[in-house]
């Protein structure tokens, strides 16, 4: 494998950067298998999405509470169920920091924490890659979070194309890959219900309307980033041999018509990675 490119996707780029040191030697170790390393742009954005939009939240809270313990105890017991995702980003970025120090000093390091984490946070998501690809257009990835007011406020683009006011060029960068989505979605039509998952579905929507030529501006009322962000990663993967991925569920339907192998990181640290070659298809059901 010394000679192949790998791609890695949100999960692994999210995980790489938050999650306990065994997961991320886990990663590191891992990816030193490959030549080349390269993501997508839509992992910025996603990464952007989930993580600094989280890290900002946080921020508030240590405001408000001026307590670490006080935030820990908030996002652990008081988030609601719906917003598992969130607890799932903050409780990392606030277990990092509790070793050997006092209520007040871990307040100190997790404000520090968090406001380096939006100010350099895509710029350390993107070390260690060789490359983001050309990517498919993505306008809002390119705009960074601004600070407004020191450790306060915090500017994000919104997170829907649809309120690009044009400048994204998604839609045409895939009707420059119509062929391409042709596949995809004759492919997804094919799988049977086992292997096809809500994004999945949603990601057939979407390719049917890019395959029928409708115009940008429908395109846009979709918001493709956020609704069928893997199907976005799949397309910006396509020339590369190796994925890499904490998600299955997805990616064994892309991977599969891509001529993809695939690699899944488990989200137990002490478990190996599983590999599935494409020669040893069919492989399990998600």
């Amino acid at each position: 494998m010394a000679d192949t490119v790998v791609f890695l996707d949100t999960s692994i780029q999210i995980a790489r950067m938050l999650r306990e040191q065994e997961m991320r030697a886990r990663i590191v170790a891992w990816t030193a298998r490959y030549r080349l390393k390269v993501t997508g742009s839509i992992a910025v954005h996603e990464f952007r999405n989930r993580v600094l939009r989280d890290t900002a939240y946080l921020l508030t809270k240590l405001n408000k509470f001026n307590s670490y313990q006080r935030t820990l105890d908030h996002v652990t017991n008081v988030l609601p169920r719906q917003m598992e995702r969130r607890r799932r980003i903050c409780l990392p970025i606030l277990h990092r920091l509790i070793f050997g120090a006092s209520d007040a000093e871990l307040t100190e390091r997790a404000r520090r924490y968090c406001r380096s984490l939006l100010i350099y946070g895509e710029a350390r998501f993107l070390q260690g890659v060789d490359s983001t690809g050309p990517g498919i257009g993505c306008y809002l990835a390119q705009v960074p979070v601004r600070e407004k007011r020191r450790y306060e406020r915090y500017e994000f683009p919104d997170q829907r194309c649809s309120k690009s006011l044009g400048q994204c060029t998604l839609p045409r960068s895939l009707e420059g890959k119509i062929e391409l989505c042709g596949r995809l979605l004759q492919f997804l039509d094919g799988l049977p219900p086992a292997r096809l998952t809500g994004e999945l579905n949603r990601a057939r929507t979407f390719l049917r309307l890019v395959v029928s030529g409708e115009p940008p501006e429908r395109l846009f009322r979709e918001d493709p980033c956020l609704q069928v962000g893997d199907l976005l990663l799949a397309v910006e993967s396509e020339r590369v041999s190796d994925v890499y991925t904490m998600n299955y569920s997805e990616s064994q339907a892309y991977c599969d018509i891509l001529g993809q192998d695939l690699t899944v990181r488990p989200n137990n640290p002490e478990a190996a990675e599983r590999h599935y070659r494409q020669a040893e298809k069919p492989w399990p059901l998600p």
